[in-house]
């Protein structure tokens, strides 16, 4: 360095790695592309928090609107005095139960692999996340048949309305979480920074969980509050 002179020299930036580099990156470096790319030294441990908030509270805002919905539904079944009507419950609803709580163990683990930069356990463990889920609508097309089989269709009373009409809107939100899944799964890894990967999916794992404890809710609402069933 020229004496006199009053400029500090640059850290070097730790290397990043391209393809099939994840995990090897810390949490605040984007796992393919350059950041800012003004050769900065890594930000300080303020810095590391995920910045991207408006994913949580997008998240947040959809959770409360599936939760309003759906109790507004609750709050019209029970005015209708649903519960009260008969209605069978289709034994296959057992074996969707279990499908929807083990896919929320999958992606629970498929979550924190992703957290400990286990790329190939991440992509396994969601993958069964899906299959699960594919497994739960399945089943719930089979509950549909099994009530028609039982004569109880949309139209034969309260109870077996709502039960089409909340099976249904909960089978369409989980759909949707099937499609955020993929999405995860097909982006590459590389194609963004590891904060907003492990912040998505996050917030998706949150999504899944909720749509789990719904079902639990719905099922109880449906076939077992207040008895009910029978011919």
């Amino acid at each position: 360095m020229p004496i006199g002179s009053t400029t500090e020299p640059r850290r070097v930036k730790a290397p990043e790695g391209g393809a099939g580099s994840f995990g090897r990156g810390r949490d605040d470096l984007p796992s393919g592309r350059g950041g800012g790319g003004d050769g900065s030294s890594f930000p300080a441990a303020s810095d590391r928090t995920p910045p991207l908030e408006g994913y949580r509270l997008g998240m947040w805002l959809t959770l409360v609107s599936v939760a309003i919905l759906f109790l507004a539904l609750t709050v019209f079944y029970v005015f209708n005095g649903a519960q009260r009507k008969p209605i069978v419950m289709p034994q296959v609803l057992w074996v969707s139960t279990l499908l929807i709580l083990l896919s929320s163990l999958t992606l629970e683990i498929a979550r924190r692999a992703l957290r400990r930069r286990l790329e190939r356990p991440f992509q396994l463990w969601v993958g069964l996340t899906m299959l699960l889920g594919l497994g739960f609508l399945v089943a719930q097309l089979f509950a549909w048949q099994a009530l028609s089989d039982a004569g109880f269709y949309v139209n034969r009373n309260f109870r077996s309305g709502y039960a089409y009409l909340f099976t249904g809107l909960h089978g369409a939100h989980l759909l949707g979480g099937l499609l955020g899944l993929v999405y995860l799964v097909w982006r590459r890894a590389e194609s963004w920074t590891v904060l907003r990967r492990r912040v998505s999916v996050d917030m998706m794992a949150l999504y899944w969980h909720f749509l789990g404890g719904l079902w639990l809710y719905l099922w109880a609402l449906i076939f077992f509050w207040q008895g009910g069933q029978g011919g």
